[in-house]
């Protein structure tokens, strides 16, 4: 695999007038809600795209902490009731590698999960349709998840890296609809906004990933996302009665999480 030219990337970079320190470390202390990231553009080169979802599975696997929290937060859960009939929905679900691994997951435990994995944009749907084909339990669902005609209602919502996709608005109607949708937990799991997850991020994917927009949109993804400090300020502002907890986890991750009073 031929790595991306970072070398070149912090030329480009200094000829448009900026530091190299500021290549690696840019200032970080307000979330960046203006910028979007290129997989988002609606004139986006389909083969990136495409690309740049099915380099998702190794980067999710290796830096975003999913598994651990699904099974601390759901599987522990369903573990209880065996028996019982599960449903869960995953926001964002891009090429379904997180919705595989639960099938997976749920499969070796001998327990009962209907996957139902929701995202906006009808390009990704080739990669994702391919990648379930060998899960009935996976049903994949075209949608916005803002949209108040989602009324549906799941024993368990997740999302990985959704959350910084929004704004601070938009972040507000989606949790309304989480906290109505979710009948017993859920768990939004999204990136912390930090140099070092810079950093890392540039190092990283600058080296691992090749004709995608995961070196460009992951450090913008950073840029967007969260201090932990910013998401309890904003739950306890305008969800003050709800049962939300927002936790720093490893690595560079800022977890909003919660188990509904009906459970």
């Amino acid at each position: 695999m031929k790595p991306v030219d970072i070398p070149h990337a912090i030329g480009t970079a200094g000829k448009r007038g900026l530091l190299m320190p500021d290549f690696f470390f840019p200032e970080l202390r307000r979330r960046n809600t203006t910028d979007k990231e290129r997989m988002d553009r609606a004139d986006a080169d389909p083969d990136r795209l495409q690309r740049t979802i099915r380099q998702f599975r190794w980067i999710n696997f290796l830096f975003s902490g999913s598994r651990a929290l699904l099974r601390e937060h759901f599987f522990s859960t369903m573990i209880r009731d065996p028996t019982r009939n599960y449903t869960l929905l995953d926001v964002g679900a891009g090429g379904c590698d997180i919705a595989i691994w639960a099938a997976r997951e749920a499969r070796k435990r001998g327990l009962k999960l209907d996957i139902t994995a929701l995202d906006n944009d009808p390009r990704i749907l080739p990669v994702a349709y391919g990648a379930v084909r060998d899960y009935p339990e996976i049903r994949i669902l075209e949608g916005n998840a803002l949209d108040p005609g989602q009324r549906d209602s799941f024993d368990f919502i997740f999302s990985n890296h959704f959350l910084h996709h929004l704004g601070w608005d938009e972040i507000g109607i989606f949790l309304r609809q989480v906290l109505a949708r979710t009948r017993i937990a859920f768990v939004m799991n999204d990136l912390k906004r930090s140099r070092w997850a810079y950093l890392g991020c540039t190092v990283f994917l600058g080296l691992g990933t090749r004709r995608s927009f995961a070196f460009h949109d992951g450090r913008m993804s950073i840029r967007r996302g969260f201090l932990p400090g910013e998401l309890r300020d904003f739950t306890a502002r305008n969800f003050p009665d709800a049962r939300i907890h927002v936790v720093e986890t490893s690595p560079a991750r800022v977890v909003l999480f919660g188990h509904t009073a009906r459970a």
